[in-house]
């Protein structure tokens, strides 16, 4: 008998969640990550982290707004960078 995924648990819903309503995305991922394999932990979080780093903004005074931004498009260059060093290195 094979068990059925939630609906809030399929891949588009959890990336509307994450993309639209951050927070609530995050917690349904907290939740749940048992139910998700080491790789779909990682998207996942991956991918709520960033736009919850980028709805908190909203909240943060204009001035640290600018540092936060470099800092994200740096941590996304930066993991760019090391998954394109990675993918060399096991060719």
């Amino acid at each position: 008998m094979e068990l059925k995924t939630p609906w809030y648990l399929k891949k588009k819903t959890l990336y509307f969640f994450c993309i639209v309503t951050p927070p609530i995305g995050y917690v349904v991922l907290i939740m749940n990550l048992k139910k998700f394999e080491h790789t779909q932990k990682l998207e996942y979080l991956f991918i709520a982290t960033i736009m919850m780093a980028i709805w908190l903004l909203k909240f943060l005074p204009e001035k640290l707004n600018n540092y936060v931004w470099a800092i994200i498009i740096t941590l996304l260059v930066g993991s760019a960078i090391i998954k394109i060093l990675k993918n060399r290195k096991h060719e």
